[in-house]
């Protein structure tokens, strides 16, 4: 057995090079209030739905996603629904039979039509009484950045500034030489981006985009910049974060 002087001495030496070391929490610990919570029956066939599920793990919930090179390494030879939010299809899940449906990042990604037949279908396929909970970015605060050049808000540009992550997203340059225009709008409108790499669209420029963000009430200008965007011209090239399609 380690001593406790021991392990002190190696947690000094991690941090000394900058570095914590902290006990690994167990990914599953909530399974007894599962049980303690919900029927065995729904535990037993994972009634629990995460849409746009990406590298999400847990042993009583099935993801929905779409197979992607993307999260081709995340999803690998694991079990999910495999769905298309563009498709506006029904879910492969029967009427009033799931406990909770969680949607986290996805629906910025996708048009109204498929963020309300995604809303439709999780209404329906939800017991009396479940829960659908829905995250995503809040775009005020996004609004509020961009009109302050506060690009310091936009903490991926260092990430996708090296050559073997902005060639993966479809950028034409390191993020850190675009403007603030630029990485906003690529944020939600990728394909109208001078970012981005296809050039069958349009692009917005700098000078259209403050125009529209001076002129505009803000979700007029958003919705302006959506509008120009397009699911055909999207759909060549892999979905990645940052891309929401109209």
């Amino acid at each position: 057995m380690i001593t406790s002087r021991f392990k002190d001495l190696i947690r000094r030496s991690f941090n000394s090079l900058g570095y914590d070391i902290r006990k690994l929490e167990d990914k599953n610990c909530d399974l007894n209030l599962y049980r303690d919570v919900f029927p065995r029956d729904s535990i037993a066939n994972k009634r629990f739905y995460n849409i746009g599920a990406g590298d999400f793990r847990h042993p009583f919930w099935t993801n929905i996603d779409l197979r992607s090179k993307w999260y081709k390494k995340a999803q690998g030879d694991s079990e999910f629904i495999n769905f298309d939010l563009f498709s506006l299809k029904k879910l492969p899940i029967p009427s009033n039979s799931a406990e909770l449906v969680y949607s986290s990042h996805t629906i910025e990604h996708i048009n109204d039509e498929a963020a309300q037949n995604m809303f439709n279908e999780s209404y329906r396929i939800l017991k009396k009484g479940g829960i659908f909970r829905v995250t995503t970015p809040n775009i005020n605060i996004e609004v509020r950045a961009y009109k302050n050049n506060d690009r310091s808000f936009f903490y991926w540009i260092d990430t996708y500034s090296m050559p073997e992550n902005y060639n993966r997203i479809k950028i034409r340059m390191p993020m850190n030489k675009a403007s603030t225009q630029q990485i906003f709008l690529f944020h939600f409108a990728s394909i109208v981006s001078e970012l981005h790499t296809d050039r069958t669209l349009p692009k917005i420029s700098d000078k259209e985009f403050d125009k529209l963000f001076s002129t505009l009430d803000y979700e007029e200008a958003l919705n302006y910049c959506t509008s120009k965007c397009s699911i055909r011209t999207a759909e060549k090239v892999p979905r990645e974060p940052y891309e929401l399609v109209e």
